[in-house]
């Protein structure tokens, strides 16, 4: 790893950050069709017994990807966390986690919101060593050829469904006094093992390297995400989720929110959330594409920076966007010809000043 290359890539990223300069964008090429990697089968390991193995065989599907990308000069550090499937996001509280060949799953645990003695912050359990530990292994095991990261949490929404099941939409009419409890519970605890995941992953460059690849300067949580917010309302979300979410956002010194293009009800509500200084904004089948979501939205969104995934089409018929705002572009490449040129178009058309 290019350390003088990294540094100027971390510096360019503080400066994005800090600078008040329309025009100004970041470039992550994260798929290159003509480099494909087969994913790792979650049921070939045996957790937690496999959990070196398996890391083991992440990394050197990463490092692979680095030779080939050998001379790409996007924005991206790269990085590596554990990544065992969604379970992980809440069965750190306890629970059964089944896995599947790319995921995992937890069985719901509590028979009704009021059920907390059920659930315990417990740093033995087995899917936090499994994360925890795992950051750790990866930081001092691959230290010099990527950088450690954190894995991200959901939200206490999130966790609270998990944790519910489907009868956690019936809370918010049948015991919603029971429910805000189950989510204070949720985002206390929430904040306890992203804490733990911090410590593991350490400062890269004064900043951290969160869930989702995105280096955010000081101690940032990230990725936090509010995908509930698809299946409730905007004011239920004002109500049961934003302060929750607010709460935990001022405990960090910047956040990474994933969203969803089809919560378009409730992400003017979500971006006014301080401490966000970067939201990402996922399409979704049976709705529009994200970047015109969040065009129809870009007033209400103005606070954190935008993240979007566009397609080269979506570059150049956007052009305008990205020279009145900053923003940082996600990108899935042909070739690497096509990734090259891309990151040469970002660097001359929207330099970062």
């Amino acid at each position: 790893m290019d350390m003088a290359r990294m540094q100027a890539v971390a510096d360019k990223t503080r400066a994005f950050y800090e600078t008040n300069t329309a025009g100004c964008a970041l470039l992550k090429v994260k798929e290159i069709a003509t480099q494909p990697q087969p994913a790792l089968c979650l049921t070939d390991y045996n957790f937690p017994k496999d959990m070196r193995r398996y890391l083991d065989d992440r990394a050197a599907r990463l490092l692979h990807t680095m030779a080939l990308r050998d001379g790409l000069a996007d924005d991206t550090l790269p990085a590596l966390a554990p990544w065992y499937g969604i379970a992980e996001h809440s069965a750190f509280l306890g629970g059964k986690v089944t896995f599947g060949e790319d995921t995992s799953w937890q069985d719901p645990v509590l028979e009704d919101a009021c059920g907390l003695s059920a659930l315990a912050m417990d740093e033995a359990n087995q899917s936090l060593r499994l994360v925890v530990d795992g950051i750790a292994y990866l930081r001092e095991r691959y230290e010099g050829q990527f950088f450690p990261m954190t894995r991200g949490v959901s939200g206490a929404l999130e966790m609270a469904n998990t944790l519910r099941g489907s009868d956690f939409f019936y809370d918010f009419y049948e015991d919603p006094d029971a429910l805000k409890e189950l989510l204070k519970y949720c985002a206390h605890a929430l904040v306890w093992y992203y804490d733990k995941q911090l410590e593991a992953a350490g400062q890269v460059f004064g900043g951290t390297i969160t869930g989702f690849g995105e280096w955010l300067p000081g101690r940032a949580v990230g990725q936090l995400s509010e995908d509930t917010t698809t299946m409730i309302s905007r004011a239920q979300f004002e109500e049961f989720g934003r302060p929750l979410t607010q709460k935990i956002c001022t405990h960090y010194d910047s956040a990474f929110m994933h969203t969803h293009a089809l919560s378009e009800h409730s992400l003017p509500a979500i971006a006014s959330i301080p401490g966000i200084r970067a939201m990402e904004l996922s399409s979704d089948p049976n709705t529009d594409r994200a970047v015109e979501v969040y065009k129809r939205n870009r007033e209400a969104l103005a606070g954190p920076v935008p993240v979007l995934r566009l397609t080269r089409g979506e570059i150049e018929s956007n052009f305008e966007l990205l020279k009145s705002q900053k923003t940082i572009v996600w990108y899935d490449a042909s070739c690497m010809e096509d990734a090259q040129d891309m990151a040469a178009l970002f660097a001359r058309e929207f330099p970062v000043r």
